[in-house]
This record gives C-alpha cells, sequence and structure tokens, in this order.
C-alpha cells in the first residue's frame, strides 16, 4: 500500500425536512449576503428553491439568485458567477443541485478571493490560491457524489477544454432524500451510473488493499438499488440508499494507499468539451468498451470483478472466460437502466475529427492495468458510435 494523508472535513446531514432543521443553525456562522447557485427550472418548479430562499431570509439573510447552470458546467458561466460574488461581497455561496452545480460553485469558491483568472491561475500557473471562498450544498440529486470532494469539473468552450480545478471543500451538506423525488428516472438514473463508475475506475486501478472489499459491497449496494429502483421508481428508501452510495463514493477512503484508473473519466471529460452531453450517460457507453480493450491485461482482476460484483458463476470457467461475462453483466446493468449504449442511440454526433482531438489531448492513464495509446483511444471512441 502507498504512503498517505487522509482528512475529511465535510459535515452532512441527512435527513427529510434537513434545510428547516438545521440551514437557520448554520447561517448563524455567516455574515449576511448569500448566493444560491442552481440549474434549470426544477428547484423552482419542486418549490425547493422557494423552501431554501425562504429558510434564509427567516434568518434575516440577502439572498441572491444565480441560476441557469448547465449539466456541462462552462467556464464563462462560472466567470460570471465570480463577478456576481465580488459584486455583491458574498459570504456564503449555496450550491442548490447535484453534480454541475457544484463543481461550478466550487470552482467559483476557488476564484472569488483573487484578482486575477482562475483558469489562467490553476491551469496555466498550476497555483492554487490560499485564499478562497465558502460554500455549502443543498443536494437535490445524488450520482456524482461532487458535494464531499474539493475538486470541480468545468468546459472552456473557446479552447475545447474540460480541465478540473481545486476549490475548498464544502463547509456543510444537507442531503434531504424528499428532494430527490421530485426528479425524473431518466434523470436521476445516469448518476446513478456514475456512481458505480467512480467505483470501478478506483477498483481497477494498479494495486490492491483493504479498501477493495468494501468497494465491493458498495458496488454491489448500487447496483441492487438501482435495479430495485426500475421496479420502483417512487421508494423513498431506495432512492436514500443511492444518494448516500454516492457520497460515501467520493470521501476519497477507496483512494487511499492505491492509485485508480480514472481512463474513462479522462475520455469522456474531453469529449463533453465537444458534445455537452450528461458525465454519468457518457460514461455508460464509453467504460464497457474501453474494458472490453483492457480485460485481457488483467483477467484475474476483472474476474474477481464479475465473481464478487456482478455475481458471474466461475465454475468451469476460465480467468478470461468469467471476467467478459462480468463485462457482459455490467452492460446489461446499463440496459436496466434504460441508458443508451451508442452515441447514436443518446442522439450524440461524434465525428472522427472530434474522436482524434479528444484522443490526442485527454488524459492517459498510468496507472490503470494497462495504459492505452492515443491511437486506441480514437478506435475506443469512435466504436461506441
Amino acid at each position: 500500500m502507498q504512503s498517505f494523508i487522509y482528512h475529511m472535513p465535510v459535515k452532512v446531514y441527512f435527513e427529510e425536512n434537513g434545510v428547516r432543521k438545521y440551514l437557520p443553525q448554520e447561517m448563524k456562522k455567516y455574515g449576511k449576503n448569500i448566493m444560491i447557485v442552481y440549474g434549470g427550472g426544477s428547484v423552482k418548479r419542486s418549490g425547493v428553491l422557494d423552501e431554501v430562499k425562504k429558510t434564509l431570509e427567516e434568518c434575516g439573510k440577502n439572498v441572491f439568485e444565480f441560476g441557469g447552470v448547465a449539466s456541462s458546467p462552462s467556464y464563462a458561466k462560472i466567470q460570471e458567477g465570480i463577478a456576481l460574488y465580488k459584486k455583491e461581497n458574498i459570504d456564503l455561496m449555496i450550491a442548490l443541485g447535484g453534480g454541475s452545480v457544484v463543481d461550478s460553485t466550487k470552482i467559483m469558491a476557488a476564484g472569488a478571493e483573487i484578482e486575477g483568472d482562475i483558469w489562467e491561475e490553476e491551469m496555466v500557473r498550476h497555483h492554487i490560491p490560499e485564499k478562497m471562498g465558502k460554500f455549502a450544498v443543498i443536494l437535490t440529486i445524488s450520482g456524482a457524489g461532487a458535494e464531499m470532494d474539493h475538486l470541480g469539473a468545468c468546459t472552456n468552450e473557446k479552447t475545447h477544454e474540460k480541465k478540473t480545478f481545486v476549490g475548498p471543500y464544502a463547509d456543510f451538506v444537507i442531503e434531504d432524500p424528499a428532494y430527490l423525488m421530485t426528479i425524473p428516472l431518466r434523470v436521476f438514473t445516469p448518476g446513478v451510473y456514475d456512481s458505480l463508475s467512480h467505483c470501478m475506475e478506483t477498483y481497477f486501478g494498479r494495486g490492491t488493499n483493504v479498501w477493495d472489499e468494501i468497494n465491493e459491497a458498495l458496488m454491489r449496494n448500487i447496483i441492487r438499488n438501482g435495479r430495485a429502483l426500475m421496479n420502483d421508481p417512487d421508494s423513498k428508501e431506495i432512492r436514500s440508499n443511492l444518494m448516500w452510495d454516492s457520497s460515501l463514493i467520493q470521501s476519497f477512503s477507496f483512494y487511499t494507499g492505491v492509485p485508480g484508473d480514472f481512463q474513462a473519466h479522462g475520455i469522456e471529460n474531453m469529449l463533453a468539451a465537444y458534445t455537452h452531453a450528461t458525465h454519468g450517460l457518457q460514461l455508460a457507453i464509453l467504460q464497457p468498451v474501453y474494458y472490453d480493450h483492457i480485460v485481457e491485461d488483467d483477467p484475474a482482476l476483472f474476474a474477481r470483478f464479475a465473481v464478487n460484483v456482478m455475481g458471474v458463476d466461475p465454475d468451469g470457467k476460465t480467468d478470461i472466460e468469467t471476467a467478459k461475462e462480468g463485462i457482459a453483466e455490467l452492460r446489461e446493468f446499463i440496459r436496466c437502466l434504460k441508458l443508451p449504449e451508442t452515441f447514436s442511440e443518446a442522439g450524440i454526433e461524434v465525428t472522427e475529427e472530434t474522436a482524434s482531438a479528444v484522443a490526442e489531448t485527454c488524459n492517459v492513464s498510468t496507472t490503470n492495468v494497462r495504459q492505452l495509446s492515443r491511437e486506441e483511444i480514437c478506435e475506443i471512441i469512435l466504436s461506441c458510435r
């Protein structure tokens, strides 16, 4: 096992009606100007935005809204948020939404207290600001686990780059399972796969440690609850479990002492700079094809995944036969979630030029079972069409 330092400072309130119960006591710690960051109109239609605003106003706060954050966040939108933060002397930002909103708020916080441009600061100068803005999270959709970590990704549409920034950890997180009940199944299921993807990207890295067995249990839980969700989409208990699953993954416990893979994430992140498609959806298309390319490089590891996670019976089979059956079961789970298996099925156009550009610029993992060539990455993308 590699050396590591582990620190997880995020406080989570997991409770129905948690906003009314816990937000007032947290607000005693902050100044008067609070900025709510959110995405589309779903938090308005569901009444969640009104509930949060009312609670803040009852606490004597001045509330500023910043809506319109897209599912694949743009750097231009983040710059607008930073400008509003500075103009109104914001004391705390509250990310009201899911992974995209949380990521955007995190990057806004990273750039809120510096004079220059945060893209220039972190991506060009490779300097992490010492002073950052404060933010909290009220989660309305789960999957990415972004509420638990200090990393946020966004797309620079001018340069077709999707990069990951270092921001602050959330001061606190409120997870109300009741908020998940307002999310349509087709919007919720990509997040379910996103959670599983994070587990797998850690699991298929080089090396093993105690967290692998805990990871297997969590993956089984996501798959079991994901299947149950499709049969009972209005179950608060099922959605609650999936919500906490996603947060546990990004507590970074699984990454301690062993490097992850994250090659599929590297490809998807750069591809999203062109397609602007939902993160979990594109991962569901790319990941099984990627695993087809590397399964023969460590059949024992993939066979372990097949048996311990996907429930494959290894009796009378070689490791490679068991491993490939496990990938087939992964595809079956993706179909169970009614997620697309190809870009064309998802209505996403990926040209040869786009595939080549992504392959040439995406991160190439050196901690997976076998490092891919850029030609192979291009081949993987094109075979997903």
